[in-house]
């Protein structure tokens, strides 16, 4: 298993001891781990090219110009999969840590357990999102990460996969690739349709809107059904990180 984990502190000294515990943590559990740190939340942003880039970042409350609780909510426009973790010297953020679906707080000055303690957790509860769904494509097999899915289409004999940065088509059908992705995070919305619930921004008439803007349809005669589902699935995912 392979991590991709950002660290985001403005604090030269603080942002370097937690990336060492970060770094021991993933060790002892034999966990491959791609640490990247940056000292400002514009800069990570800026570093953010598709979504699930990143499966974990650490995330100072406290920085000059943007915010650790601004700087997460920008990111949630673009990725609603990477388990956020905030570091600060308060947990008095209640309200904005719901908002933008905050997976856990380590209270500064951080301890080794504190790390463990949010690593293990983040593997407990998103294994599935690790998964690459492998698909031959372009005279080639590849793997593309469930997390970088934001919906699948059917078109003739070809499924679309849509992602934050292309589109991979393939001869397989939709029943094929939900068996294969086999993730409550994708809901079967439409005869030909497969759309990831982590990029949902709401419902619109009778579709699904993305987070990029686009718009998934709902079977006719199913929206009241598959709305109580997009509903269900949201209350699962907020209450699981409780």
């Amino acid at each position: 298993m392979e991590l991709a984990i950002a660290v985001c502190d403005d604090l030269r000294e603080e942002r370097g001891s937690l990336a060492k515990m970060i770094h021991d943590c993933c060790r002892q559990r034999g966990i491959d781990a791609r640490l990247r740190l940056f000292a400002s939340g514009e800069e990570l942003l800026s570093a953010i090219r598709r979504p699930g880039q990143f499966h974990v970042l650490f995330l100072d409350v406290y920085m000059p110009g943007l915010s650790g609780v601004e700087t997460a909510r920008r990111l949630r426009r673009v990725d609603r999969s990477c388990a956020v973790i905030f570091a600060t010297t308060s947990t008095d953020h209640g309200l904005e840590s719901f908002e933008v679906e905050a997976s856990d707080y380590l209270v500064k000055p951080i301890q080794q357990e504190d790390v463990d303690r949010a690593m293990d957790w983040f593997l407990e509860h998103a294994p599935k999102e690790l998964r690459p769904l492998s698909v031959y494509a372009e005279r080639e097999w590849m793997d593309i990460p469930l997390a970088s899915i934001l919906y699948i289409e059917i078109l003739g004999h070809h499924a679309h996969i849509h992602t934050g940065t292309r589109d991979v088509v393939v001869r397989r059908g939709i029943d094929d690739l939900a068996s294969a992705i086999d993730s409550e995070d994708f809901l079967r919305c439409h005869r030909s349709y497969l759309v990831n619930l982590n990029y949902v921004r709401g419902i619109e008439g009778s579709d699904f809107r993305l987070t990029d803007g686009s718009r998934v349809p709902i079977r006719t005669g199913e929206l009241a059904a598959l709305r109580s589902q997009f509903v269900n699935w949201t209350y699962r995912k907020t209450w699981a990180r409780v």
